[in-house]
């Protein structure tokens, strides 16, 4: 992503922001910024710190998960340099409309931190096959253990659930079948190009094969460099199921925080899921950072569950710490680490960026070659 484009899209997060604030204050019943403070004054210093660690869990889970990888395909780093990996993730993903907006970030400091592009490209495969596996897990666990919390939903919110999570479904299973049988995609997808093209649906059928080939080949590249490593993938698993875990029970340390919800103890597994259904709710729309949406979400789960002015007050607590707190510390530490690595280096992000695409390029033809 150019400098521009960077810009661009973190002005339009911010903008994003102040409006779902503004937003989520206009409809809380008139809570007040003092009233907001005044209620974190009174919250458990335990649970805040929980809440605390939980925020933190999210990047330095997602830094182990990319350690392992790295491990796995011949390239051990700092477990500094993994969270700096982690946290360019999470800053780009936050201002970027996608899920996967933060990867090219990731490409950039792994390639200015001498991590071949080719091997950068496969481990982003892989993170990001292992990343949808665990949103799919957590939302069918979900609906198993609490589909009453589900249904308590609005339709509209029920549906964004639903949908969502049948768009990660289908990503995985296409990203596991491009893995394990590349060949037979490749050849549907050719046959659907066609297809398009006679009826007139698609143009420059040419400029989608390249694509399709490309997005084949950086596939087989990533299972045949980490094939056989099956605790290595499955440890990177676990830490990426811990990540979102750490995210979601972040709302539920501040629950366990503050004063006022204390009567409703008993409601905390359910607040849990709705927490967990906001997450996947809002992971495929492409929003930056699912900004707007997952509050949204969030607080129709909320106040399905507690008064309306409770619910407000720990959706805004909560997302203000799991989100935006989370957003802004990876900020800093992406930015301080890339001006350390570019120092060290001499590489700006787009050259690091053209290295790694021209090195990967040069893998898919030796992988087609092969």
């Amino acid at each position: 992503m150019s400098k521009e484009k960077r810009t661009l899209w973190t002005v339009i997060a911010i903008i994003i922001a102040i409006l779902s604030i503004y937003a989520v204050r206009a409809n809380s019943g008139g809570i007040t910024f003092e009233e907001t403070m005044e209620l974190l004054r009174q919250a458990s210093p335990f649970w805040m710190t929980m809440a605390v660690l939980c925020m933190l869990g999210y990047l330095v889970f997602e830094a182990f998960a990319l350690r392992f990888l790295l491990i796995g395909a011949g390239y051990r780093r700092p477990m500094v340099k993994n969270l700096l990996y982690s946290a360019g993730d999470v800053y780009f993903s936050a201002i970027t409309p996608s899920a996967s907006g933060g990867q090219p970030a990731v490409a950039v400091l792994m390639v200015m931190d001498k991590v071949p592009g080719a091997v950068v490209t496969v481990i982003l495969i892989a993170n990001l096959v292992l990343y949808t596996s665990a949103i799919v897990v957590i939302g069918i666990f979900c609906l198993i253990v609490r589909a009453r919390v589900f249904m308590h939903f609005r339709i509209i919110s029920r549906v964004l659930i639903i949908g969502s999570l049948a768009v990660l479904i289908a990503l995985t299973f296409l990203l596991y079948g491009l893995l394990r049988k590349g060949d037979i995609l490749q050849k549907v997808g050719h046959g659907l190009i066609n297809l398009c093209t006679k009826i007139r649906l698609m143009r420059h059928p040419e400029k989608w094969r390249t694509k399709l080939d490309k997005m084949v080949g950086d596939y087989q590249q990533c299972a045949s460099l980490l094939a056989g490593k099956k605790k290595i993938i499955f440890a990177a698993f676990i830490f990426n199921l811990l990540q979102r875990v750490s995210q979601i029970t972040v709302s539920l340390m501040v629950f366990f925080a503050l004063p006022s919800l204390r009567a409703y103890e008993a409601r905390s597994l359910s607040l849990w899921a709705v927490q967990a259904f906001a997450q996947v709710g809002s992971n495929v729309v492409p929003i930056p950072g699912g900004i707007g949406l997952a509050d949204f979400l969030m607080l129709d789960g909320f106040t399905s569950m507690f008064p309306r002015e409770i619910a407000f007050q720990l959706g805004i607590i909560s997302r203000a710490l799991s989100f935006y707190t989370c957003a802004i510390l990876s900020a800093v530490i992406a930015l301080i680490g890339y001006a350390i690595l570019a120092k060290r280096s001499g590489k700006t992000a787009d050259e690091a960026m053209a290295e790694a695409q021209g090195e990967t390029a040069e893998m898919a033809e030796d992988t087609n070659d092969a």
